[in-house]
């Protein structure tokens, strides 16, 4: 290796925007074919320059660093286009730099009789300055035999189309080396390998930990190239093993994942509790979580197919009976909320053909930026056709093209579709078949009538039946009955009395007739009366907005009382109206 003091002295710009490139500090495995591809590119007499095309992290330094440890005739050198074009200081200097940087270079090989190869990563960076920057690079590339200077240039597929294709002659001088992503096994032989140059390869009793990694950030790390994410979440596992002794094994990966992303991956749930912590917040619908909880079992054991999203429900019912919210409780026991984690879309704005393209537009941007999230499309009957495919391809691949042309992966989302269609069916149910219980005894007497009612239904409430064949599973919810309804309410209204008292110090008395008078006089049981929906928002039109309005008038107020006043017409089957209202008042 030529001194690296004598460099300094006798050729001050090669010193000063390139330094010898550095050994690996690991074995570099699985790139036989790319360095020999690598080292016949610059054997050629005459075009003996190279353009190494891959994705950041792939390993485009690695690769010349593996070439560089069989090529001991040649000196390598890294060259640095931002210390370049720093010191340059703008693009008119930049032609007469690089002009001035390579004479010294083939002044370098003539005098040390020694070739260089100058290494350029983010080549882009330098042909993108000016034209006169590209013109100074041309020469050196067409002559670069006869010099004794062999360039490696390096850039990822999305800035060589944008900055160097374009320019044809700039294309020809360089021999274009693609490289791909190692494959499951190659990576498993690096992370082994990076193991023991950690010091922790004992702790490995098999490759599966090393495996499960790959698999892992494959699925959960789509926006990044191996085998980089591999080696950065072991990298991780390592310093949580260092500092608390922990094991390096399914369970750290999984809490790595899981502090990297942000997010509660899905073998981090619970099996067991999952139907419980469903009906905890939806109420009276046995059948609907019970369907849910099964699903989410593939998904907690792992089991679940990979090349579709992580699964595709389809919530059916009358509006305000539970689907939204047994969506918003599947975000929370997934990801640990219902804000960030739940992506909603009402479909019924997306009616035009024409807006297709702001559907794939606002869907691929919501997913790039939180890949791990439940997907809601409410009254998905009402999408136009053109709207459906992109929902059909999204089911079918897992995948979707985003503006900028890059390819959105849907493998890690849990994607709930709404629909209204079929609402008479429900409402016969309601009439006829009522279940406080929700346990779907009477629903799955229906359950094939519900199916051909869905895509049956015609006009604007007919559901896509291509949709169908792609969905893991129907959900049908049972029509509440007042029972149901009662309950719902109740839990609100307790949960209001709470608020007030952290908010604003009040304590809070609530007549029992409070319950009847907004559920027996004023609720329905009809199917398309919004269920659940109607009587709270009855409850906080007329209680909440009574409570709120009188704290506000009476801020010194520390005990306040909700009653009704005057008859319900639920107390005397006689009346036909009830003339009663609610009345918030102080505690004396």
């Amino acid at each position: 290796m030529f001194h690296e003091a004598h460099l300094n002295e006798g050729y001050p710009l090669l010193s000063k925007l390139s330094d010898p490139l550095k050994r690996a500090e690991r074995e570099i495995v699985g790139r036989e074919h790319e360095k020999l591809q690598l080292l016949a590119s610059m054997s050629r007499p005459e075009l003996c320059n190279a353009l190494l095309l891959a994705e950041a992290g792939t390993g485009k330094t690695a690769l010349v660093q593996a070439t560089m440890d069989t090529d001991a005739e040649r000196l390598y050198l890294e060259v640095d286009p931002s210390r370049m074009i720093s010191e340059a200081g703008d693009a008119d200097r930049m032609a007469a730099m690089l002009k001035g940087f390579f004479d010294e270079a083939e002044h370098f090989v003539a005098v040390e009789k020694q070739e260089l190869v100058l290494f350029i990563d983010e080549f882009h960076q330098i042909v993108q300055l000016s034209d006169a920057a590209v013109e100074a690079i041309k020469p050196v590339l067409a002559a670069s035999g006869a010099r004794g200077i062999r360039i490696i240039a390096a850039t990822t597929y999305d800035e060589f189309h944008r900055h160097i294709a374009p320019n044809q002659p700039l294309v020809e001088r360089l021999q274009r080396i693609n490289l791909t992503p190692p494959d499951q096994e190659t990576t498993i032989r690096i992370l082994q390998g990076m193991a023991e140059h950690y010091d922790v390869a004992d702790q490995f009793y098999d490759d599966h930990i090393c495996r499960q990694i790959y698999e892992y950030t494959e699925r959960y790390i789509p926006a990044s190239s191996q085998p980089r994410k591999s080696i950065l979440v072991l990298d991780s596992m390592v310093g949580w093993h260092r500092l608390t002794k922990r094991a390096l094994d399914r369970e750290l990966l999984s809490d790595v994942l899981q502090e990297s992303l942000g997010v509660n991956v899905a073998f981090k749930v619970d099996g067991a509790k999952i139907k419980e912590q469903l009906d905890s917040k939806v109420f009276s619908q046995d059948l609907a979580t019970r369907a849910v909880a099964r699903r989410l079992q593939l998904s907690v054991a792992d089991l679940n197919d990979k090349s579709r999203p992580e699964a595709s429900l389809l919530f059916t019912g009358s509006t305000g009976v539970g689907k939204t919210e047994l969506a918003k409780q599947l975000a929370r026991l997934l990801f640990g909320d219902d804000q960030r984690h739940l992506i909603r879309f009402d479909m019924s704005e997306y009616a035009q053909d024409s807006s297709m393209d702001l559907f794939r537009s606002e869907l691929t941007k919501r997913v790039w930026d939180l890949s791990h999230a439940v997907l809601l499309f409410d009254e998905v009957e009402k999408a136009s056709a053109m709207v459906t495919r992109l929902l059909l391809q999204v089911l079918d691949d897992g995948r979707l093209s985003d503006d900028n042309n890059r390819e959105v992966s849907f493998l890690n989302t849990y994607i709930v579709m709404t629909t209204n269609a079929g609402s008479e069916i429900y409402k016969t149910i309601a009439q006829y078949a009522a279940d406080d219980k929700g346990s779907g005894e009477q629903l799955l007497k229906y359950d094939k009538l519900i199916r051909r009612s869905i895509t049956e239904t015609s006009a604007d409430n007919r559901f896509p039946p291509e949709l169908l064949g792609r969905i893991d599973a129907i959900v049908p919810f049972q029509p509440l009955s007042e029972d149901t309804q009662r309950q719902i309410v109740r839990n609100k209204l307790r949960h209001m009395v709470q608020e007030v008292l952290i908010k604003h110090n009040v304590r809070v008395d609530i007549d029992q007739r409070v319950l009847q008078y907004l559920i027996d006089d004023k609720g329905d049981t009809d199917s398309n009366a919004g269920g659940a929906r109607g009587a709270v928002a009855k409850m906080t039109d007329e209680v909440t907005t009574g409570v709120a309005t009188f704290i506000n008038e009476h801020p010194s107020e520390r005990r306040i009382r909700i009653d009704v006043v005057g008859e319900l017409a639920s107390d005397h089957k006689d009346m036909l109206t009830s003339d009663a209202r609610i009345e918030v008042s102080a505690v004396r």
